[in-house]
C-alpha cells in the first residue's frame, strides 16, 4: 500500500474519531455531510442518472471552447424583452443615485403609473 493513503472504512471511522477529539469536526458536521450527501443521491436519481457518478463533477456534457472555458448558451429575447431590460437598467441606474429616503416613493409611483413615468420624476430631481 502506498504511503499516505488509507483504504478501509476502519481506517476512515479511526480518522473521523481523532478529528473530533482534537476539535476540528464535530458530530454535528459529520451529520450535516451525510444529509447532504443523501439529497446529492436523490437528486441524482430523480435526474434520472440512478446514482452518483465519481470521478466527474455534475454537468460534465457541457461543451467547451477553446482554452476550456465554457460556452454559455445564447438565449433568444424579443425586442420587447430587450426594451423592458434596457427600461429596467436606466430605472435601477437612477433609483441609486436617489436617497434611501426616498425610493419607496418613486417605487410606488413605478408600480402605479409605470417605470418611464418614475425615470422622468427620478432624471429631474437628480439633475436639480
Amino acid at each position: 500500500m502506498p504511503r499516505g493513503r488509507r483504504s478501509n472504512a476502519g481506517d476512515a471511522q479511526e480518522i473521523l474519531q481523532s478529528m473530533m477529539r482534537d476539535g476540528r469536526i464535530s458530530s454535528a458536521d459529520i451529520g450535516r455531510y451525510r444529509e447532504i450527501r443523501q439529497l446529492e443521491q436523490r437528486l441524482q436519481s430523480l435526474r434520472g442518472g440512478g446514482g452518483a457518478r465519481r470521478g466527474r463533477p455534475p454537468g460534465g456534457g457541457v461543451q467547451r471552447a477553446a482554452g476550456g472555458r465554457r460556452r454559455r448558451r445564447t438565449a433568444n429575447i424579443t425586442a420587447q424583452q430587450l426594451a423592458s431590460r434596457k427600461l429596467q437598467g436606466r430605472y435601477l441606474g437612477l433609483i441609486r443615485q436617489i436617497p434611501a429616503s426616498q425610493r419607496s416613493r418613486y417605487a410606488k409611483i413605478a408600480k402605479d403609473r409605470g417605470r418611464e413615468a418614475a425615470i422622468k420624476e427620478m432624471q429631474s430631481a437628480v439633475n436639480k
